[in-house]
């Protein structure tokens, strides 16, 4: 069965969503998962490059992009939603974080999608019409409310 969570953050942190994103790329790099996250322009994923360098004080999320040339190394790949082709599909992730308004159209390559979404109405009424096109589509959904 394929699953997508919902985090839907309950408070404005200023760059929630690329923290976040970074907690949860920590979390499944300590269970050995492979991981994509997706932004949607390239200034978002400067962004949350510079977030996942300093993840926190003592350390950082190790990570690259698809096509880069220690790809092979890292467990957690970051990309546009353009950006994503064949090729990056090849890692056989194991889990897709979208920090993107729109579910991306390579959705369907994972059995777990997280989708991070900031706590603000245009945020949320998006997520609204994503849910609900996953749920037509049979994902099983859950939704987890977080304050960062």
């Amino acid at each position: 069965m394929k699953q997508v969570d919902f985090y839907l953050l309950s408070n404005a942190v200023n760059q929630g969503k690329f923290k976040l994103a970074g907690r949860l790329a920590n979390k499944l790099q300590s269970l050995a998962k492979k991981t994509l996250i997706v932004t949607d322009t390239e200034e978002q994923l400067n962004d949350l490059d510079a977030v996942l360098w300093s993840f926190s004080d003592t350390s950082f999320v190790a990570h690259d992009q698809p096509n880069g040339e220690s790809a092979l190394l890292s467990k957690t790949h970051i990309s546009t939603t353009a950006s994503v082709d064949q090729e990056a599909l090849r890692y056989d992730y194991n889990v897709l974080i979208s920090l993107s308004e729109d579910i991306p159209v390579f959705s369907h390559h994972f059995s777990r999608i997280a989708e991070i979404i900031d706590a603000n109405d245009d945020a949320k009424s998006a997520a609204r019409a994503r849910y609900r096109r996953y749920q037509s589509e049979g994902f099983e959904l859950k939704t987890h409310q977080i304050e960062l």
